[in-house]
Order: C-alpha cells, then sequence, then structure tokens
C-alpha cells in the first residue's frame, strides 16, 4: 500500500508491506522493518526493540510522547489484476490529471464516490483563474491525490476514476478500429 502522509504539516510519501515476519514501512525510501498489534484503543507498533502505543482521535494521532495532526490522502492498493475477478479485469482505470500547474483551491469528491461525465472533482487555480477539472466518463472514484492547497504540475494525476468498458469499446481497441 502506498499512500502521501501529512505529519504536522510536513508531507512524507510511505509504503507499507505486509509479510510473514512483520512490516516493510518506507517513508521517503528510508526503510524501517517492525511488527503491529492491535490493543484496547489503538495499536501497539514495534520499530526496532521498542513498543509505541499509538492512538488516533480523528485526525490527531496521540502517542506516549507527543500528539501530531496527521492527513493521509493518495492511497494506492496494489492488488494485481491477474488477482482481481474476471468481471472486475473489464474495468478502465482512468487516471486524471493536471491540465496546467495551479493550487487546488478544492476537492469536491471522495474515495468511493459515483460519479457522472461533466461532474466536478476539483477546482484549481492558475494564473489567477479557478478552472474545474470534471470527471470524463461516469465512473466510481478510486483515488484522490490531492488535498486543497496542495500545488501540483502540469500533467500530474490528481484522482483517478475506474469505470466499465462497454463490451463494444473493448473489441474495438483490440482490432484497432473505432466506432465512429
Amino acid at each position: 500500500m502506498r499512500f502521501r502522509l501529512v505529519v504536522d504539516g510536513d508531507p512524507r510519501r510511505v509504503e507499507v508491506e505486509q509479510g510473514p515476519e512483520g512490516i516493510l514501512i518506507r517513508v521517503d525510501g528510508a526503510e524501517y522493518r517492525g511488527k503491529v498489534r492491535r490493543v484496547d484503543d489503538g495499536i501497539a507498533v514495534r520499530l526496532g526493540s521498542k513498543w509505541r502505543r499509538v492512538r488516533f482521535v480523528g485526525r490527531t494521532v496521540i502517542t506516549q510522547d507527543a500528539t501530531h495532526e496527521i492527513a493521509i490522502s493518495e492511497i494506492e492498493d496494489e492488488t494485481s489484476d491477474s488477482a482481481l475477478p474476471a468481471r472486475s479485469r473489464s474495468v478502465r482505470r482512468l487516471p486524471i490529471r493536471a491540465p496546467m500547474p495551479g493550487r487546488v483551491v478544492r476537492v469536491a469528491t471522495r474515495l468511493g464516490l459515483e460519479v457522472k461525465r461533466g461532474d466536478t472533482l476539483l477546482v484549481l487555480e492558475a494564473m489567477k483563474m479557478q478552472n474545474e477539472i470534471a470527471a470524463p466518463q461516469d465512473g466510481t472514484v478510486t483515488a484522490v491525490r490531492v488535498v486543497e492547497g496542495d500545488s501540483v504540475i502540469a500533467d500530474q494525476i490528481v484522482a483517478v476514476l475506474e469505470g466499465h468498458r462497454p463490451p463494444e469499446s473493448r473489441a474495438g481497441a483490440r482490432a484497432g478500429t473505432s466506432s465512429s
């Protein structure tokens, strides 16, 4: 699993892999091995030889020695297509990209939301103008990779939609033909 984690305003790229011996966590490329277990009101995490108790209250994380404000976005679960049922493999993933550099002023969607073609996903401010980034097709939002206030570059993926391909589109795409 990959995600963007902001702790007290400091953004980090995080990857987590679960294995038979515990977890492997990569934070901005640095690797940490550890174990995690559930406890009464949170979790216990062991990195190295020391266990730390961690509790989540809304957007706040409380440990034995500190309290931190957090935000998590851009969550990606790495399920391989071959592990999915045949029906799910017919789903088309469509990355939504920023058409220009700018600042995200509003995120109008969320993970799991069903959207229709033309629905506003987010509003991007560029050159003192606000531009609505719309869904190019009907589908389900499977990733939102930005939060309000983020700066983006041109062509950066800001969200991902999944929509079912119509059977005739798949056949035409394989044959290299179009239906127009």
